[in-house]
């Protein structure tokens, strides 16, 4: 599947009219809509799947239908990759119907009889173990031989073999695993301690099957194939060689975009990660995570420019154009969770924002005074709230000696200051921030945001 074609889309991947409209979680019994469960996040949905079937398979359903109270787990149309929630069993009882057409069985049937034992699945399995064989850090690998479970039950993986102390089951998948499967035995070798290595013959980012996706998503984002190529490689380095195809993450234009890649690779780049069923070459959840802090930083910059150009040349009257304006920036703050008030300047935070915009420039902002002293004045005697960010933002942006500068003649300043000082000092509470401006103060000023939480103890 093509992920980037469900990038930036807000449209839920659930079929249009699900039978099953609604889902409960089993823990809470808390009812959601399906539309939500699913969301528009192709890659969250495919993970989605190896969860809910995971838990099945440990006997910890997540989800079960409201009106029957049957489990159920995610299946997807495949000609649409739209996705809806099918019951774990249906007995009639239950007015929604998710169960039709061939069963699992008989497909199993049509499909695996014709493909299992394929020459392309047979020589896939050859490549494996001859592979397998070029390492000698490996012990002789076992074929279609019998992996028991200390609790009774056992897997038979196409190639197994042990790698120092780390014993791995490697799988063919040249045609459809049903997600029962591909968590059941992810559920097995967690169990076990061992690792589950799935092999494609072809990987092709953009015209994957599901089945493929299920795998590669659940992965880290890395696909594994075998093929001549890279037996020739584990020949000639005595290493265990794939080929690994992967998604990495890159900022273009202030975006993150996936871009794929292919590589062979040895097995010592690889990275075994046991406890999560992953194997991988490429850390994709790790640099997502660092492109998306970085994306988020650069949005986050892009948005205080524009509202602080914004704020200084809005007209003292509101327009209907600055009204405009004014919704557009409350959709971007919500964006970063932020509420800005409704209305433009509500909630008080015209004066305060006003007054902290000031500081930072050292002028008058939004008011008729004539000189930014004024403006030190009013904040001292009419916002005692603000005046401990007021006084933050003259610090960072050094406007204490213009201060004095302007005042040198009135002494008033001084004045005022031996009065708010000790009382700020004594954590006074007619000065202590309004606790409900601290995040809009602390994103469009940063450099005050550490200090804002510092307003002193109360002393008796």
């Amino acid at each position: 599947m093509d992920e980037k074609s469900f990038l930036g889309s807000n449209t839920s991947l659930a079929v249009t009219k699900p039978e099953i409209p609604a889902v409960v979680r089993i823990d809470t019994w808390a009812e959601l809509p399906v539309t939500e469960v699913i969301g528009s996040d192709y890659a969250a949905v495919i993970q989605l799947r190896m969860t809910v079937r995971a838990a099945i398979a440990r006997g910890e359903p997540i989800y079960a239908c409201p009106r029957c109270s049957v489990p159920v787990y995610l299946v997807s149309r495949e000609d649409t990759r739209r996705f809806y929630f099918k019951h774990l069993h249906e007995d009639g009882n239950c007015p929604a119907v998710t169960r039709g057409g061939l069963s699992e069985k008989e497909i199993n049937a049509q499909k695996y009889n014709a493909a299992k034992e394929s020459p392309d699945h047979l020589r896939m399995k050859e490549l494996i173990e001859e592979s397998i064989k070029c390492d000698s850090r490996f012990a002789a690998p076992l074929v279609e031989k019998t992996w028991k479970g200390a609790d009774g039950s056992w897997r038979r993986p196409d190639v197994q073999a042990q790698f120092g102390q780390q014993r791995i089951a490697f799988e063919v998948q040249l045609s459809t695993t049903f997600i029962r499967v591909i968590a059941e035995r992810r559920e097995f070798y967690l169990r076990e301690g061992g690792m589950l290595v799935w092999l494609f013959k072809h990987f092709t980012e953009h015209d994957t099957r599901l089945t493929q996706d299920d795998v590669f998503y659940n992965n880290n984002r890395n696909a594994f194939l075998a093929s001549e190529e890279t037996l020739a490689a584990s020949r000639a380095t005595g290493r265990l060689h794939l080929e690994c195809c992967w998604s990495a993450p890159t900022r273009q234009n202030n975006e993150i975009v996936l871009t794929q890649h292919r590589k062979i690779v040895s097995i010592d780049e690889l990275t075994l990660d046991v406890e999560r069923q992953r194997i991988f070459y490429f850390d994709f959840d790790q640099e997502m995570a660092k492109a998306s802090v970085t994306s988020q930083q650069a949005s986050a910059e892009r948005l205080r420019r524009d509202f602080e150009a914004f704020w200084l040349s809005k007209p003292a009257s509101n327009t209907q154009e600055t009204l405009s304006q004014w919704y557009a920036f409350r959709r971007r703050f919500s964006e970063h969770g932020i509420q800005l008030s409704q209305y433009l300047g509500g909630d008080g935070t015209e004066s305060l924002l006003n007054n902290l915009y000031s500081a930072k420039h050292g002028k008058v902002v939004g008011r008729s005074f004539k000189k930014f002293i004024e403006v030190a004045h009013r904040v001292a005697g009419g916002y005692k709230e603000h005046l401990w960010a007021f006084g933050l933002l003259l610090a960072a942006h050094n406007r204490v000696e213009q201060i004095w500068a302007e005042d040198k003649n009135s002494g008033k300043w001084e004045k005022k200051r031996s009065i708010y000082h000790p009382r700020i000092k004594a954590g006074d509470d007619a000065y202590r921030p309004d606790p409900r401006f601290n995040q809009l103060i602390g994103f469009l000023f940063p450099e005050i945001a550490d200090g804002l939480g510092r307003y002193p103890v109360r002393t008796a």
